[in-house]
């Protein structure tokens, strides 16, 4: 039965049945853990340290929290509010607040649902890790692999080698061919092939990068001279080179785990005819991941709100441990050092620049629409202001102290190695799936390091998938509520579908088709959404409008105070910053690489198709929107046509109205049907905020 209730005064009435119960969280907490779980997630381990390194050590966290406060935290607040104040997930709630940029909504789920696929890709990748740490050797531990080849070092291996030497007066003893050699009469057959077992290449110089063959005359130096060889040959052999080292730990995940690599050194390709067939291991890895991701939705947010209570906080407690004994391991103040002292000579690159503000919107997981989502179940007064600082702060922190843990073991790792701390630096799969399996097998109770470690992996994962399935599943049912009873089947489908289409990420090529979507579906979709949903804000929707906005479900009078240094964010620099750094990385675009193989042009193009999907559909629809707009009234012109549409409508503002109106005489607001639009009025005498023209839109009016 339709029920009514009267908002206010009684001179508006919604029916109850139009504003579908979505569900809300149970509890604060459970919104702050999941907005906190979504945003913290697999970049702040692997990507945020390698950057560091990459870009000038302690100089990117200049840039890089220069663009917390120009972009992160004003985007962060921009799209809580958007989702709290309508109760709307992002496939609707953009029609509602402009609707000629209903596009939006669309390249919200096109942008999260190539994520999705290849994100839960690397969650498989860690339950096939921790289940390959249930051993009392671990797998990548040794080289006595069939996979292994006569490069393959072990750092548990060498260090035995190392100490027998260190108690035989005879320093003979040499590690080389995965193995340590005793005895002077096994080193002939190296001797007779010195070019294949200290053979290489390296550039003539800084300036020329051609590259000329070499021999390792000791265990650092390459020799382009003629000569090296039978130098080499005469005099006394050494362990193998740290140029041709290849990690016990890298083979197992290149050869054994991904076979994007085969025995012999062969690699994979992206064309069809290279690009084989899942493997069966990674597909039941897959398969679990995604069963994981259905149990934990299927009935809705109040059970994901409880699962994060564990996957937001263990990762912190895993990351705690980690840390104690990283900066307790010998060598971890070289990694330290190297992390923290700057390189001023970085800032002047417009690179670093662009790095620091793609890693903003990768940590705080903003433009993807996964915070609308988590926002729309909050209780229409829920703090934003509060839970914003709380998960942006609490973000960058976390990735900060990541820091500190990663080059501390990089520092370990150099000191084991005996090479400097950037030979060990790597990014993304190899810091989490090379260097620290490396580690492991150099500390106690290796197998319980692995385990927490890869558990650590799989919940930092796990929390931020369930935003992104969350995302596009609450498109779905906001698009077609009739479902929401079969919400049970619409899960299921959706990550039946997930993995089916994700099977080809369990080829052996499929480490490069993630590496191709991680490029185009990751970077420039959410630097576009980002800047228009400012845009829209700032000149759209009308910047008081959004002040106001949140000082009613707030009641904090301070965003009032704050509100014309803010407007020098939202409507200048955030926007603007976005814009010129979208432009920068197009401007500067070059294929995508892997190492030395180089993208056909037609993955580029897929990649290429990929992001514009998302990007263009905002002005598709907003053509689309204005082209019928007009139709159904052509006698007032195509420019009227236009700026009806870009206004919010009613719909916008009901979730507003009703909660105010479940409050009664005590809400400070009340909202009036007036044409086509729902007007906010203030109650009582006291004084209007003050406004500020030019820049608003402003519906706020008074009864005084």
């Amino acid at each position: 039965m339709s029920t009514k209730k009267e908002v206010a005064s009684g001179k508006l009435e919604i029916e109850d049945e139009k504003l579908v119960d979505r569900g809300t969280w149970s509890g604060k907490l459970d919104f702050l853990l999941s907005a906190l779980g979504y945003a913290v997630g697999l970049g702040n381990v692997w990507r945020f340290p390698y950057l560091c390194y990459k870009n000038g050590g302690g100089t990117f966290l200049i840039p890089y929290f220069l663009m917390l406060a120009i972009i992160g935290i004003p985007t962060f607040l921009l799209e809580l509010l958007i989702g709290q104040y309508s109760a709307m997930g992002p496939a609707v709630v953009y029609k509602h607040i402009s609707p000629v940029f209903k596009g939006l909504g669309f390249a919200n789920i096109f942008a999260q649902s190539f994520v999705g696929l290849y994100y839960n890709m690397i969650i498989a990748w860690t339950i096939y890790y921790m289940f390959a740490s249930f051993t009392s050797d671990l797998p990548w531990q040794y080289c006595n692999n069939e996979f292994n080849d006569g490069n393959c070092f072990s750092v548990t291996a060498f260090k035995e080698c190392e100490g027998m030497r260190a108690n035989i007066t005879d320093s003979s003893i040499i590690f080389l061919n995965r193995t340590c050699i005793t005895e002077e009469s096994m080193l002939a057959p190296f001797r007779a092939d010195v070019q294949k077992w200290y053979g290489s290449t390296k550039k003539v110089s800084e300036e020329n990068s051609t590259m000329v063959p070499c021999i390792y005359t000791n265990v650092s130096f390459c020799d382009p001279e003629p000569g090296a060889a039978e130098k080499v040959a005469k005099g006394r052999l050494f362990d193998i080179p740290v140029g041709l080292r290849a990690s016990s730990s890298g083979q197992f995940l290149r050869r054994s785990v991904l076979q994007e690599e085969s025995y012999t050194g062969d690699l994979v390709s992206i064309e069809p005819s290279e690009f084989g067939s899942p493997t069966w291991a990674l597909t039941l890895c897959l398969l679990g991941a995604w069963i994981i991701i259905f149990l934990c939705l299927v009935k809705g947010i109040q059970s994901s709100g409880k699962v994060v209570y564990f996957t937001a906080t263990f990762p912190y407690v895993v990351l705690f441990i980690l840390l104690i004994r990283a900066v307790t391991l010998p060598g971890a103040s070289l990694g330290i050092n190297f992390y923290l002292v700057p390189d001023w000579s970085k800032l002047s690159d417009v690179s670093v620049w662009n790095d620091a503000a793609a890693q903003i919107f990768f940590s705080l997981s903003v433009a993807g629409g996964g915070l609308v989502t988590l926002a729309s179940y909050n209780k229409f007064h829920n703090n934003i202001l509060r839970d914003t600082m709380i998960v942006c702060i609490g973000n960058c922190m976390t990735s900060f102290t990541a820091g500190f843990a990663i080059f501390s073991v990089l520092g370990f790792m150099a000191t084991e190695l005996g090479v400097e701390v950037k030979d060990v630096a790597k990014s993304g799969t190899g810091l989490a799936f090379e260097a620290y399996p490396d580690l492991v097998t150099r500390l106690p109770l290796p197998t319980l390091w692995a385990i927490l470690f890869f558990a650590m992996l799989f919940t930092l994962g796990l929390d931020s998938q369930f935003a992104i399935v969350e995302t596009i599943l609450t498109g779905i049912l906001d698009l077609m509520p009739h479902l929401r009873p079969k919400k049970t089947f619409v899960v299921g489908g959706l990550c039946l579908t997930g993995f089916i289409l994700g099977l080809p990420l369990c080829c052996p090529g499929g480490s490069l088709l993630l590496d191709l979507l991680d490029t185009y579906a990751a970077v420039w979709p959410y630097l576009f959404i980002g800047m228009v949903e400012l845009c829209i804000i700032a000149y759209v929707y009308g910047y008081s409008n959004f002040i106001d906005d949140i000082y009613e479900m707030t009641g904090s009078k301070i965003i009032y105070k704050l509100k014309k240094p803010m407007m020098v964010f939202y409507c200048g620099l955030s926007p603007l910053a976005i814009g010129v750094i979208l432009i920068a990385s197009w401007a500067q675009y070059a294929p995508i690489t892997r190492g030395d193989y180089v993208y056909p042009g037609w993955a580029n193009g897929i990649g290429w198709l990929i992001a514009m999907t998302a990007i263009l559909s905002v002005p598709l629809m907003a053509i689309l929107t204005v082209v019928a707009a007009y139709r159904k009234r052509p006698e007032e012109g195509i420019f009227a046509a236009f700026n009806r549409e870009k206004q919010h409508t009613a719909d916008w503002r009901k979730n507003a109205a009703k909660a105010n109106g479940d409050e009664g005489e005590g809400s400070e607001f009340e909202y009036r049907q007036e044409g086509e639009s729902l007007v906010r009025y203030r109650r009582g005498t006291a004084p209007l905020p003050p406004k500020y023209n030019g820049y608003d839109n402003t519906a706020m009016r008074s009864e005084l």
